[in-house]
């Protein structure tokens, strides 16, 4: 029998039901910051991957310290596939390469689910530099070894250590010069006194476009469309490859039917027609995979970077 005690009562336990039967959301954690390639890769592949899986997702960007923070918060959480990491290459491949003291390990922490896309560098000169082909600016820097440079965003950046890569295969003697971000590369480049970057194609086509900058290879393995009409640098310099991949993992533990529904649904959602045009705007082109082509990409790419740095003595700055 409801009284009137009871309905008076009623209102202040709704909260709690509410609460109760709320829908539960999962939480894409980016380790970047908003406005960046990883968080419009997220935002864009998101919608398809939470009509998949058939929850809401919510993009949790947590940037800084090249992405251990977030990396570490997924590390932690708790198995159950709602806490989840939009993880690139610097999180999984050159990271560990430059600190090999993570507060998580790589192959441990996580659950490796799909490899997402992947987005390569174009090989940019400044057009001061004479050189028209990457041939010609192999010899006209090896004619002036030690007096031309190679500008990146930073010590230990990707641009960096692609930089640093074909300097080392192709034999140039070029000099390292990094700055914070690569804005300032290109007004160093437009006055001459830059003479090369490795950057992607979003990034470099509005200087490209202005023709302050001249491209003379792309960095993948094979001919891209998203730069047409370049080669790849390593027909030229052989073993010369460097991408940035983007791939999905979870926390360590996750049970098999929860990570196989996760996988699966993120597969889907980044073979959507409909993505591939929109990623393309952000340099990235789909390259689904399962979670074992992901920790194959991370390991490979892990080795190259730790051999490297190892080489030549790179330290991360801070």
């Amino acid at each position: 029998m409801t009284t009137r005690r009871s309905l008076l009562a009623a209102p202040a336990l709704l909260p709690f039901v509410a609460r109760a039967q709320a829908p539960r959301t999962l939480r894409l954690v980016v380790p970047f910051p908003a406005g960046g390639a990883t968080d419009g890769l997220a935002r864009l592949w998101a919608p398809g991957f939470s009509q998949r899986i058939g929850l809401p997702v919510v993009v949790d960007n947590r940037p800084g310290a090249g992405g251990v923070p977030a990396a570490d918060v997924v590390a932690k959480a708790a198995p159950d596939g709602l806490t989840l990491l939009l993880a690139t290459s610097s999180i999984a491949s050159t990271g560990p390469a430059l600190n090999p003291a993570l507060p998580y390990d790589v192959e441990r922490d996580f659950a490796p689910l799909s490899l997402l896309a992947v987005s390569p560098s174009l090989v940019l000169v400044s057009t001061t530099v004479p050189a028209q082909t990457l041939e010609e600016f192999i010899a006209w820097a090896r004619a002036r070894r030690g007096s031309v440079n190679y500008g990146s965003s930073g010590v230990g950046t990707g641009p960096h250590l692609a930089g640093a890569l074909f300097d080392r295969l192709a034999d140039t003697g070029m000099v390292h010069v990094p700055y914070r971000g690569t804005g300032p590369v290109y007004a160093e480049l437009r006055r001459g006194d830059v003479h090369a970057l490795m950057d992607v194609p979003a990034t470099a086509a509005p200087h490209l476009q202005g023709g302050t900058v001249r491209a003379l290879a792309v960095t993948s393995a094979a001919p891209t469309s998203l730069a047409p009409g370049l080669r790849p640098a390593g027909a030229v310099v052989p073993g010369f490859q460097a991408e940035t991949w983007f791939g999905l993992y979870g926390p360590a533990g996750l049970p098999p039917a929860v990570a196989a529904q996760n996988a699966a649904a993120a597969a889907e959602a980044i073979r959507d027609p409909a993505l591939t045009e929109r990623l393309a705007g952000l340099g990235a082109e789909v390259r689904g995979g399962n979670g074992a082509a992901l920790v194959a990409a991370a390991r490979e790419e892990r080795e190259k970077w730790t051999r490297l740095v190892r080489e030549l003595g790179i330290k991360p700055e801070g």
